[in-house]
């Protein structure tokens, strides 16, 4: 399956990037822990190998700059991945809150972003 390039709503352009988004396909839930130390499920909008845009229904209690952690289980393989992550900057629709994260010391590899966006 071909992954295209996805233009989120990040308000920031796609060449200030160090490397490109790949949407995810609908659906595919994460782990969201918030500065709070409560988890919530957040839907991976898109990826790269330096950060991510998550998305959830209604608001979430985060700020810019925050820390927060993403948790991703992978049902087959019994594997998970957990990336500590900067808020970079955060979207409110009055519905849905969009939210951008830089991957804190850490990157994604090639495979994992495969299985991410397969």
């Amino acid at each position: 399956m071909a992954v295209a390039p996805f233009m989120s709503q990040d308000p920031n352009p796609e060449e200030k990037r160090r490397s490109r988004r790949l949407h995810v396909p609908v659906g595919v839930s994460v782990s969201l822990r918030l500065p709070t130390k409560q988890s919530v499920f957040v839907n991976l909008r898109n990826v790269s190998e330096y950060g991510a845009c998550v998305v959830r229904q209604g608001p979430l209690d985060i700020q810019e700059d925050d820390n927060v952690v993403i948790l991703v289980l992978e049902y087959d393989s019994a594997s998970r991945i957990s990336l500590l992550c900067k808020v970079c900057w955060l979207r409110d629709t009055g519905f849905n809150t969009y939210v951008g994260l830089s991957f804190v010391n850490s990157s994604l590899s090639q495979e994992s972003l495969t299985r991410l966006v397969s």
